[in-house]
């Protein structure tokens, strides 16, 4: 279930979203990463439009984080990652879960017409109907938008003459929406998040290029799940364990919510120049894929949003090392899961299935090349060496050397920790 997976590094969970994450994971058959992800975005969103971080003194981020989380239908444990994370929020912010969580996207004019009153339609002024019109309590501009069922918003937004491509485009900007129609509506200060659920297989039938090219789904994060463990009859997980983790991320929501512009830290700067580079400098492009390319190619601006969240969730206005370190190992995870969604590599993950179904007993390299291969791996374009290299690196595959009497014998084990 988990081999097409992309490896986890240990620092995506290091900070205090992900520390919930890992100690509610022996209750779940969740992925931890959905869970960090579901709350990442929540977080953001609950603290509002006040906290913010600046680049180059022009563009202002809010704290929004997009994640597509992305899992097969039967074993990718989506909705019970939300269901976990929504149970963490419902003792943390029970009126933001009741009020603000809402479904159904379908155009960028009944996503204007949550925030806005219709005092904002010109029609509706003539005809003397002011009254409030939004989905939202009064004065609140937070929206947590959750579709369960990606697919369906996809083939909305193609639709001849729908706008909610366009709209999305300006709320991951934060600020003010606006339509410009026959029933016009500007939404004031508005502040969006959004979750989304989708296989692999309705996204790669579904996008395309243009899509891509739209800008659209670069404002997401992609983030490959799949169920963690079997847990036939799960253990209930300890209310008091609940009480604390809400109460305690109600404390740092409140404090990150008071929070206005947040910096990197002097001593943050180097580590940033680097990671700024790393996504988005010469050979970030997506090893020359454009789709690939298009749709990671914002990972700059999610990792400074990302890192910014986890600072502003630790009460403070300054970035450190710490919080990049965190976010960019997250960010580094949704590459991986658009490469492994857009390009799949067969041979590879089959290969670790070969090994994995070995067990702790391992696969030699012969078994490898005469077994799993028939000796006909060059007559199929396969190199075993190269791709036994790779999971090594990968950290899904350890090698080790077994003592014969003659050369010594390299064992091939798959790794069988939780991030795998």
């Amino acid at each position: 279930m988990r081999q097409w997976l992309p490896q986890a590094d240990p620092a995506v969970f290091t900070t205090f979203l992900g520390q919930v994450a890992t100690h509610l994971d022996p209750f779940t058959e969740a992925d931890p990463v959905n869970v960090l992800a579901t709350l990442l975005a929540a977080s953001g969103t609950a603290m509002g439009s006040g906290p913010h971080v600046v680049v180059g003194g022009f563009e202002r981020h809010p704290l929004l984080t997009w994640p597509i989380v992305i899992g097969h239908t039967s074993t990718g444990r989506k909705g019970t990652g939300f269901n976990v994370a929504r149970a963490v929020l419902a003792h943390a912010i029970p009126a933001f879960v009741n009020e603000n969580i809402k479904s159904g996207l379908s155009s960028g004019e009944g996503l204007a017409a949550v925030f806005a009153t219709d005092d904002d339609r010109p029609t509706a002024k003539a005809k003397g109907k002011g009254k409030p019109g939004g989905l939202l309590p009064a004065g609140d501009t937070r929206l947590l938008a959750f579709e369960s069922e990606w697919a369906s918003v996809m083939a909305r937004m193609k639709r001849e003459g729908n706008t909610l491509s366009a709209t999305l485009r300006a709320a991951w900007e934060g600020g003010d929406l606006s339509t410009l129609n026959v029933d016009a509506r500007t939404a004031r200060d508005t502040h969006i998040g959004i979750v989304a659920h989708i296989t692999p297989q309705e996204f790669s039938a579904k996008v395309s290029a243009t899509d891509m090219a739209g800008g659209t789904y670069n404002r997401f994060l992609p983030v490959a799940v799949a169920q963690s463990k079997f847990l036939p009859i799960p253990e209930p997980v300890d209310h008091t364990l609940l009480l604390q983790f809400g109460a305690a991320l109600a404390d740092r929501l409140t404090a990150g919510s008071r929070l206005d512009r947040i910096q990197i830290a002097p001593d943050a700067i180097q580590t940033w120049q680097r990671f700024y580079l790393e996504f988005g400098g010469p050979g970030s492009d997506g090893d020359g894929d454009p789709v690939l390319a298009q749709f990671t190619s914002r990972a700059v601006p999610n990792c400074l949003r990302i890192a910014a969240t986890y600072a502003a969730l630790d009460r403070t206005p300054h970035i450190t090392t710490h919080h990049l370190h965190a976010a960019a190992a997250l960010v580094r995870y949704s590459i991986a899961s658009a490469q492994a969604i857009l390009r799949p590599d067969t041979a590879l993950t089959a290969l670790l299935a070969y090994i994995t179904a070995a067990g702790p007993q391992g696969r030699t390299k012969r078994d490898v090349t005469t077994d799993h291969y028939q000796g006909n791996a060059k007559r199929r374009g396969i190199d075993p060496d190269a791709l036994l290299a790779r999971l090594v690196d990968a950290g899904r595959v350890t090698r080790t050397t077994r003592r014969t009497t003659g050369r010594p014998t390299e064992i091939y084990t798959a790794t069988t920790n939780l991030t795998n």
